[in-house]
């Protein structure tokens, strides 16, 4: 091919479109799921919600149990809670879907840092990465999600373009510190990706500019982060490590080995025709290149991180999100290895003149992108969460029995839940966490179940806690409910209940206080 001169206003225009197209996705997606937050982004909303009431950073009063994992989304939309005439599903999701859109442009500027390498093949660079992340149907889902998804993503984009721009001015050394601080203030694989930049400065120490200054800064800034942060932690409530982390079964290794595999396949599975181009990357040459490299370690450590905690239950995707663009961005450049390779051969051959190898290829491009979007819109969030399983009516109806729950309930009253968001933070009652998640007794059984993020419960336990409502299952059939409980459900159709309720029986309410 010849030297392709990119039209930088073609390529504005281009990413408009990029951004207009996937603002308006997100907005459809979110009609669809009728405008509903999923049901865990409300455990952090309680939190956040008690906090802002006086009642400290917790799930239920007086309980010190850190059972959320993303604590800067806590403590930021917090506020929002107590706005009662906005429901904090709005806010959150205009945050995600401004932060994703921001994501699509920063993913744009890290893979034009890739042109020096490929000048040819510049126009792919500028555009295709953020394309495809647009054309994802599980990018838009978490955009509309409700959690820390598309601000997780912001700083891990911020940490990978900061580090690849350390050499520019001594300004992307502080950004870098400030992205790995709020990386780790939302999600606790932060300190991973901290030890991952960190091994691969060690490793390309030759190329940076004025390295040890710059590395002792980096880790002094964030041990003296990381002490602030885990020691209040540990004195608010008495672990460094979330309950989450106990409750998951993290250590529970040939479990989350089974688990975690299938996981990594399902989500890889749906996009490997795009993934595979990966492969095509001359990986002794990368192992060589400072930011091509960083990106491989990067997405290694990170998936075996997965696989390592037994992936998620749902079919969202939503453990891989974050690495996805990533993995777009390094299957946009295997694509490229890949018709450099195709072109040489058929231009030794002089089979296709230069200008039907171009059109070809563009042609391919757009098939690669059509079959994105037709296969996740397909099969993933769209076609199971919201057409299969009605997923959306049941997250609306948890939210209005929770609303049933607080106009009709003492404030007294117990409840244990299996979907622990929603009702929870709506009925504003005291809530027995079946999972665990917000439980330090349960989170401490051993895993007898094998379904990520659901493997321990106890129902004796529960049971024995009186509560009057038990909703969902967790661990238990109709068969093991006592015969003081009944199933029940509001008595307006406006604001029943879509999962299974038991209710203690009237006679023996007042037994149970």
């Amino acid at each position: 091919m010849q030297n392709i001169s990119v039209d930088k206003n073609v390529i504005n225009k281009a990413i408009l479109f990029v951004i207009i197209f996937f603002v308006g996705y997100s907005v459809v997606l979110s009609w669809s799921f009728l405008f509903q937050n999923v049901d865990d982004a409300y455990i952090s909303f309680r939190y956040g919600k008690n906090m802002m009431s006086g009642d400290g950073l917790v799930y239920n009063k007086g309980e010190y149990v850190e059972g959320y994992t993303n604590f800067l989304w806590t403590v930021v939309t917090a506020p929002f809670t107590k706005i009662e005439s906005i429901d904090i599903s709005i806010f959150a999701t205009s945050f995600g879907i401004i932060f994703s859109v921001i994501n699509l442009l920063l993913l744009s500027f890290i893979s034009r840092q890739f042109t020096e390498s490929f000048p040819r093949y510049s126009t792919y660079l500028f555009l295709l990465p953020s394309l495809l992340i647009a054309l994802d149907n599980t990018m838009a889902f978490w955009a509309i999600g409700g959690m820390e998804f598309p601000i997780y993503i912001f700083f891990i984009l911020g940490i990978i373009y900061n580090y690849f721009r350390l050499n520019d001015s001594p300004k992307h050394t502080s950004y870098l510190i400030i992205f790995l601080i709020l990386c780790t203030l939302t999600r606790p694989e932060g300190n991973m990706i901290f030890v991952i930049t960190l091994f691969h400065m060690m490793l390309f120490r030759k190329r940076l500019n004025e390295f040890k200054p710059v590395v002792i800064k980096i880790i002094l800034s964030y041990v003296l982060f990381c002490a602030a942060y885990y020691g209040f932690k540990y004195f608010y409530y008495g672990q460094i490590l979330p309950n989450t982390f106990y409750a998951k079964g993290v250590t529970d290794l040939s479990m989350n080995l089974i688990l975690g595999v299938k996981y990594v396949i399902m989500c890889i599975g749906f996009r490997i025709y795009i993934l595979i181009f990966i492969f095509f990357i001359p990986f002794r040459e990368a192992f060589r290149n400072f930011r091509l490299s960083y990106l491989i370690l990067f997405s290694f450590i990170y998936v075996s991180y997965i696989i390592g905690v037994g992936g998620d239950w749902m079919y969202a995707n939503r453990f891989f999100v974050p690495i996805i663009p990533i993995l777009y961005l390094l299957s946009v450049v295997g694509l490229i290895y890949f018709i450099k390779k195709i072109t040489e051969y058929f231009s030794n051959k002089k089979t296709f003149s230069e200008l039907k190898l171009r059109n070809r290829f563009r042609i391919f491009v757009i098939c690669l992108c059509v079959a994105l979007f037709s296969i996740s819109l397909s099969n993933l969030e769209y076609k199971r969460l919201i057409l299969e399983e009605d997923n959306a009516n049941f997250e609306r109806q948890w939210s209005r029995f929770g609303q049933w729950l607080k106009i009709n309930c003492p404030q007294n009253t117990i409840i244990a839940v299996g979907p622990a968001g929603k009702i929870p933070y709506y009925s504003e009652l005291y809530t027995v966490d079946m999972w665990g998640l917000n439980d330090e007794h349960i989170s401490r059984l051993k895993s007898t179940r094998l379904q990520a993020g659901h493997k321990k419960f106890d129902f004796e336990y529960v049971l024995s806690r009186k509560p009057e409502f038990i909703i969902g299952y967790a661990g238990f059939t109709d068969n093991n409910i006592p015969a003081n409980f009944e199933k029940f459900n509001s008595p307006e159709d406006y604001y029943k209940c879509m999962d299974i309720v038991f209710r203690l029986k009237k006679d023996f309410r007042e037994l149970n206080k």
